[in-house]
């Protein structure tokens, strides 16, 4: 009969988890509990754990599961006196192999220079995991996984249309994809649901995105643009949010000109620069819209944009209306 206290290799005991995005950290560690309990084992063998004293945890870390080969405990809301007590050390040096931990911090920093972390940072039964946002060239690929775990698959296009009115809200998107999930199926396993069957399912949490305001900056549409600032500014999107996009989007199109210039095959500029398939009809509309330096113009400009809104006291309306309009006029 083996030891209680004997760790396989390789099996993870000790979770902790930080960062700022909630729902990824909750959907991480609900993930875990699952793969590790049944439902029918949980009441007897799961313990959820706000503020504990250190023997109250320890109690129950050390007792022996119930009609299942693991218990769970998850503790929240400690502070670094609690992690790291000596006694809590003494635990974390051979804690027994029928109890998985996980630690829940909500902050999104740490300080891994604690006896806690130097104690486990080494150990393989220890996983550190820090989840950030997403960025948003990582959304589409994590609403088509998403999608898949609710039963539907969404091709490139439908994942992208989703990420681009719901923006990087991942409840808004979860929310989406559930009102999807209940009124469309995939009609084969492998089959991927195409933009046009979802358009109708998805309630938009906004009228307009940033993505739309740069389209109509590109299009020189001035009066179009100016609506829509004023719409997403209106619904309180962030000003630094707005710069961020809009420059990431521009400077992606000035870069693509001087490769495309220096003689870089157009499929691998397409190809460095990410664009997806159902894109390239309007990159390349809108890098051939320009001479680089006109994109260049409008880079500088959006750096003196964002220059102003850190730097002065400017009302950022005023700046994003002055930066529309001689973007409008390049």
């Amino acid at each position: 009969m083996k030891n209680a206290n004997e760790i396989k290799k390789g099996a993870v005991l000790i979770y902790f988890f930080y960062g700022e995005d909630v729902f990824r950290i909750e959907k991480e560690i609900e993930n875990i509990k699952s793969s590790i309990l049944k439902k029918e084992q949980f009441d007897f063998n799961f313990d959820k754990l706000a503020s504990p004293s250190l023997q109250e945890f320890l109690n129950i870390a050390g007792s022996y599961p119930v009609f299942a080969e693991k218990r769970i405990v998850q503790v929240e809301d400690f502070g670094e006196s609690f992690i790291n007590d000596d006694n809590l050390q003494d635990y974390l040096k051979s804690p027994p192999s029928t109890t998985v931990t996980i630690f829940y911090h909500k902050s999104p920093k740490i300080n891994e220079n604690t006896k806690f972390f130097k104690e486990l940072k080494n150990k393989s039964y220890f996983s550190l995991n820090k989840i950030r946002f997403l960025y948003d060239n990582e959304l589409p690929s994590f609403i088509k996984k998403l999608s898949k775990e609710k039963g539907i698959r969404l091709s490139d296009e439908a994942a992208y249309y989703i990420m681009r009115y719901t923006g990087n809200n991942i409840l808004n998107i979860d929310s989406e994809l559930d009102k999807i999930a209940s009124g469309i199926k995939s009609a084969k396993e492998d089959e991927e649901i195409p933009l046009g069957k979802i358009k109708s399912s998805v309630s938009l949490s906004k009228k307009f995105t940033v993505f739309d305001l740069t389209d109509k900056i590109l299009e020189k549409d001035l009066k179009a643009a100016f609506s829509i600032f004023d719409i997403i500014y209106g619904d309180g999107e962030e000003p630094i949010k707005i710069i961020s996009i809009l420059y990431n989007e521009i400077r992606k199109l000035h870069r693509a000109k001087i490769q495309e210039i220096s003689g870089m095959d157009f499929e691998t500029v397409l190809t460095v620069n990410s664009v997806l398939p159902f894109l390239k009809k309007k990159f390349i509309k809108n890098l051939s819209s320009f001479k680089v330096q006109e994109f260049k113009k409008i880079v500088k400009l959006l750096e003196d944009a964002d220059l102003k809104l850190k730097t002065t006291s400017w009302p950022a309306d005023a700046i994003f209306e002055e930066f529309i309009f001689k973007a409008g006029r390049i």
